[in-house]
Parts: C-alpha cells; sequence; structure tokens
C-alpha cells in the first residue's frame, strides 16, 4: 500500500506537470498564431509597398515599370512575383528561378475581380505562406503582386519552443518531486509524532499518559487535542468500570455474608422453631434483595450494549393513578398529598415507568421525617408530560449531587437505608429511552424534587371514551 507521503508528492508533482502542461499548450498554440499573424501583417506590407511603387509612374506600363523594382523587396525566404492583366508573369524575385506562383484566373484567363488574398502552398519542400492583391489604375485591373514567405524560420522557432519546454517539464518534475517529497515529509512529521506517541501509549498500555504537542492548533493540534480527549474518555470508562465492579462486589459480599450466616444458623438451631423462622424469613429477604440487585445490574448492562424499550400507546394519568393507590399502604405515617393528575397520552413502556415511579416515590419516602408530607403532580404542558414528586426531607449537599448518577452512589443516605445506589441511573436510562428527562433539585435542609419531563401524543379520536 502507497503510504501517506508518497501520495502527497505524487499528487503535487501530478498538479505540477498538469499545470505546466496546460500552461504550454496554451502559449504555444497562442505565440505560433500570433507569429503567422505577424507574417500575414509582413506580406499586406510588402504587397502595399510594391503596388505604391507601382502607382509612382502612372504612365508607363505594368510591364516596363516592374522590372527594376522587384530586387529592391527581395530577402532570404521573401518570395515575389508581378502578373500583368492576363496573369503573365512580368517580374519575379531572383530566388523563385523558373517556378511560377500559382495564381487563378476566370474562365477567358483573365484576374478575378476579387482574388483569395491568403493561401498556403509548397516551394522546394517548404510550406511557404502567399499573399494575392490586385493592382488597380483608373478603376480597372492591370495586374496582380503576390508576396511569399517562408515557414522555415517560423517551424524553426516553435520547434525550439517546443525543446525549450519539453526541458522545462523535466527540470519541473525533478525539482517537482524533490520539493513534494520534502514539503509532504516536513507536513507530516508532527503526525509521525503524534502517531508514534499514540502507539507507544498503547503499547504500554497506559491510560494515564497522554500525547505531548507543543505545535500551532492546526489540523495537527486538533488531532492530538482530540485523541487525548478520547483518552479521557477512556480513562473515565476504565475507571468507572472498575469501580463499578468493585461496589458491585461489595454490594453482593454483604447479603451473600448474611445469607451463609443464616444457613449456619439453620444448620445449628435446626431443632428451635423460632430461630429456624428468623432465619428463613432473613433469607427470604436478602433472597429478594439479591434478585433485585442482579436485575438491576442486568438492566444497566442491556442498556450499555444498546437495548430498547418497547413503548406503546398509553394514558399514563391511569398509571399514575394506579402507582399512587398500589403504593400508598406502603408509606407510614408520610402523608401524601396528590397535587394535581392530569389526563396524559404518550408512547411509554408500562413496567418500565412503573418502576420509574416506584424509584422516585421510595426515594421521597426515605428520606423524609415522619408525618412530613409528599406532593405528586401530574401535569400537561406545552405538548409535555410533566411529573414532580417533592419531599421535605434533609436534602441533598452539592457534592452529593456531583455524583447522584453515578451507579452504586447513595448521596446522604445512611449505610441503615436499604438499597444499591442503582435506581437513579436505572430511571434516568428509562425515561430518556422516552426521549424524556429527569431532574433532581435538592436544597440542603429544605427537602428534594424530582422531576420527570415526557413528550405528549395526540390521542386517537373517541379514543378517551374508552378508558
Amino acid at each position: 500500500m502507497i503510504s501517506l507521503r508518497w501520495r502527497l508528492t505524487l499528487w503535487h508533482l501530478g498538479l505540477m506537470i498538469v499545470s505546466l502542461v496546460i500552461f504550454s499548450i496554451v502559449s504555444y498554440e497562442v505565440l505560433s498564431i500570433s507569429l503567422r499573424e505577424e507574417i500575414d501583417r509582413t506580406l499586406v506590407e510588402r504587397a502595399n509597398h510594391v503596388a505604391d511603387a507601382i502607382a509612382v509612374v502612372p504612365n508607363r506600363p505594368i510591364e516596363g515599370i516592374t522590372a527594376d523594382r522587384t530586387d529592391e523587396f527581395r530577402s532570404p525566404g521573401v518570395y515575389l512575383q508581378i502578373t500583368n492583366a492576363s496573369g503573365k508573369v512580368v517580374s519575379h524575385s531572383y530566388n523563385l528561378g523558373t517556378q511560377e506562383l500559382p495564381l487563378n484566373l476566370t474562365n477567358n484567363g483573365q484576374l478575378p475581380n476579387n482574388l483569395n488574398p491568403y493561401t498556403t502552398i509548397s516551394i522546394s519542400g517548404q510550406s511557404v505562406r502567399l499573399f494575392h492583391q490586385s493592382l488597380v489604375r483608373d478603376g480597372a485591373i492591370i495586374g496582380a503582386v503576390q508576396v511569399g514567405q517562408s515557414f522555415a524560420s517560423l517551424e524553426a522557432t516553435l520547434s525550439r519552443l517546443r525543446m525549450i519546454y519539453m526541458g522545462g517539464i523535466l527540470i519541473v518534475i525533478v525539482l517537482g518531486f524533490v520539493g513534494g517529497w520534502v514539503l509532504a515529509s516536513m507536513g507530516l512529521r508532527p503526525v509521525a509524532n503524534v502517531t508514534r506517541a499514540a502507539s507507544d501509549i498503547v503499547r504500554a498500555e497506559d491510560l494515564f499518559a497522554r500525547v505531548k504537542y507543543s505545535g500551532p492548533q492546526d489540523e495537527i493540534g486538533q488531532l492530538a487535542k482530540t485523541f487525548n480527549e478520547m483518552l479521557d474518555r477512556l480513562q473515565a470508562l476504565f475507571e468507572g468500570q472498575r469501580r463499578f465492579l468493585a461496589e458491585a462486589a461489595h454490594e453482593l459480599r454483604t447479603p451473600l455474608a448474611a445469607m451463609i450466616g443464616n444457613i449456619d444458623l439453620l444448620a445449628r438451631f435446626h431443632e428451635d422453631q423460632e430461630r429456624r423462622t428468623e432465619a428463613i424469613a432473613a433469607l427470604r429477604r436478602t433472597g429478594k434483595h439479591v434478585s433485585r440487585l442482579l436485575d438491576d445490574l442486568l438492566l444497566l448492562a442491556q442498556a450499555d450494549a444498546g437495548w430498547r424499550l418497547q413503548l406503546e400507546p398509553m394514558w399514563f394519568d391511569d398509571l399514575f393513578m394506579e402507582v399512587y393507590e398500589a403504593s400508598r399502604s406502603s408509606w407510614g405515617n408520610n402523608q401524601v398529598e396528590l397535587i394535581a393528575c392530569e389526563p396524559s397520552y404518550i408512547l411509554g413502556d408500562p413496567d418500565r415507568l412503573r418502576q420509574v415511579l416506584l424509584n422516585l416515590i421510595d426515594n421521597a419516602i426515605k428520606f423524609s421525617p415522619p408525618h412530613s408530607p409528599v406532593a405528586l403532580a401530574l401535569r400537561c404542558q406545552n405538548n409535555r408530560v410533566l411529573v414532580q414528586i417533592s419531599d421535605q426531607g434533609s436534602g441533598i449537599s452539592t457534592q452529593s449531587m456531583e455524583r447522584l448518577f453515578q451507579p452504586f452512589s447513595r448521596g446522604n443516605a445512611p449505610s441503615t437505608l436499604p438499597g444499591a445506589g442503582l435506581g437513579l441511573v436505572i430511571a434516568r436510562w428509562i425515561v430518556r429511552e422516552h426521549k424524556g428527562d429527569l431532574r433532581i433539585e435538592s436544597q440542603v435542609g429544605k427537602g428534594t424534587t424530582a422531576s420527570i419531563d415526557l413528550p405528549e401524543q395526540i390521542a386517537p379520536e373517541g379514543y378517551g371514551a374508552l378508558r
């Protein structure tokens, strides 16, 4: 596979060659056309000079006036020929020898009124540009003057120009290759340094190391910055995973130790019915706790793997009231106030939304003093379904708020309260799966409010009558 340095060099060289070839072709054609036009102008000037010389002596016949005038226009590669009205050559330059320049006559052997001014012919194997001009006296054509010039000097000039262009292209190829290689090497040197540093980090398996880049903040600087940001995220993910595994092991170790202790009690006091009953009840409670913990861990693993909830149309206020009625008996002495419960139609997963509501209500009760009110409200505003669950508990400190949605974070909760610190993490994931948002607002000593914001759907016409 061709390296990037080679590709940049070849692209640079190819662009220079194409540009130079196009420039050479265009300039060559422009110069060629310009030189040919210059030859045509020179031929016209020479023909006019001859015609003016003949017009100086108007009373002398053309046969007698031109014989002594043609040699003064003779020059290398230039041909001159003068004919009378019948097309007979009356004078020509010596370099023509016995040849005659071609001239188109009419059917009766006379010069036409309109001669074709330019034509290209061959004389002695050389291309010659020929110009024809009629000689007029007193309104009548008395003859014609023909002036020609060889293209030999033009072809020689163009040939030298082609050689210069070819030599220039070869020089540009060499210089372009060397220059392209040097520029590509200089441009890719920072990339090579970043790549080398990244490879060293990968080989060392050191997520704490970073790419050191001190150059300008251009594309290479942005690359190094992005790579370091990726390492920051990988390090955070790695540390979070390690902390998650350690805390999960800790959470499982405590109930498993309790279960082993209760099993030992059963083995030791198997004949004591009271102790046996207590041990079995403790085993049942611990088993349920471990089962819930494992269910939560499995759900978090599914969330990380990209598992999606199956949403269906539902009346959310029905579920809200169901959770309120079903859970009221377990709220102890807390006075629960149902502030509002407006009809709301959404797309949701009833089981998972029930889990979210139960978790938030359970948290509000756990962190509230006895007999303190817990307020529940369900409202619809601007096509949004808003749920608020507020308590007047001790509140959450700023430091605990920063880790509130991290796995196994229990905020200010004492160790005697049940829970593993996974409820809010799972609740936020469930709410986000519903295209919503979960927010926690708290003031120390004043209480906490959990807010759920979900998108409202338009209920089908007549659907509400079937509730």
